[in-house]
């Protein structure tokens, strides 16, 4: 079944994950722009947050080929 760029944009924006990384990203940009964490660890911050959504999709999707 092909699946659509519009389709698989509505599925990214009622994914759970993505809205978590999306408040991760929020805060990461809260806490340097208040000046409570520096830009160094707010680069950090953001790799582990997109290795966190990004592994949390691979294992979404391995566990769907799985079970076809």
């Amino acid at each position: 079944m092909e699946i659509t760029v519009w389709e698989q944009i509505k599925m990214i924006l009622r994914s759970r994950k993505f809205w978590v990384l999306v408040a991760a990203i929020v805060a990461i940009c809260a806490g340097w722009t208040g000046g409570e964490i520096t830009s160094w660890q707010a680069v950090q911050a953001l790799v582990a947050a997109l290795a966190v959504y990004s592994t949390g999709v691979a294992i979404e999707d391995a566990g769907g080929k799985a079970g076809e």
